[in-house]
């Protein structure tokens, strides 16, 4: 249960950041569309490009330009904006508020960067979000499973470690276990959810097991470890 809480607590924060993103992406082109239709076009020429290193070691731009605007000039003010084509010297177009015209941006500068942003917070949120839904899928699932009452006990093969899964750097139990048929001669094999107790402490391989199951589709089933673990081992670690 603890697990649980840190994995929803992980998804959440994906989730949140992404959502606050989007949000901000969208926002901030509504702004920049607003800014577009309302700005005036002027020609500058980049004055200055710093180029410079950040503290992971990344190549950053910072351009500065001159432009005149209704009768007045404006030296060295900063973009905002940089692309692989940009040079000192070169003339661009830029958008200029009138209200305020030392801010300027390009024609794309506000688009791309809100597009960014938003694109961004998507994938972040989906990261976060659709393990929710995956889990409140399954969730949903194994309570119609269990309140259907089909079950059939089923014999523990193998108690391992999932090492394809991790949190805060531990790997979580699985239950192998398996059921034959003997009037129709097969054998079908189950696999529980993660767990994050050891069930070793309280069943072992040859042991049976519950598992629930859709009528006679087996496909659809539910390996029964609340049952197993419920009040036989309290984990505070």
């Amino acid at each position: 249960m603890k697990k649980n809480k840190t994995e929803y607590f992980v998804f959440g924060i994906f989730a949140l950041v992404g959502t606050i993103f989007v949000i901000a992406g969208i926002f901030w082109m509504i702004s920049g569309i607003r800014f577009r239709e309302n700005a005036a076009e002027v020609m500058a020429v980049i004055s200055e490009i710093d180029t410079y290193r950040d503290s992971d070691g990344d190549t950053n731009h910072k351009v500065y330009v001159n432009y005149s605007y209704d009768g007045n000039t404006y030296n060295d003010i900063p973009l905002g904006e940089y692309s692989s084509g940009m040079y000192e010297g070169k003339e661009i177009e830029l958008l200029v508020d009138p209200v305020n015209p030392s801010r300027i941006s390009t024609q794309l500068g506000s688009i791309i960067g809100s597009s960014v942003f938003i694109g961004m917070g998507g994938i972040f949120a989906l990261v976060g979000i659709c393990p929710f839904i995956v889990m409140g899928r399954k969730s949903s699932k194994r309570k119609k499973l269990i309140d259907a009452g089909h079950s059939i006990y089923a014999t523990v093969d193998s108690i391992d470690i999932n090492t394809s899964y991790s949190v805060n750097g531990r790997h979580p139990f699985v239950i192998y276990c398996s059921y034959k048929d003997e009037y129709k001669d097969v054998i079908y094999r189950f696999k529980s959810d993660n767990l994050w107790t050891d069930p070793s402490q309280v069943i072992e391989p040859g042991s049976e097991i519950r598992i629930y199951v859709d009528g006679t589709d087996f496909s659809k089933y539910h390996v029964d470890t609340e049952s197993l673990l419920a009040g036989k081992i309290i984990d505070y670690t």
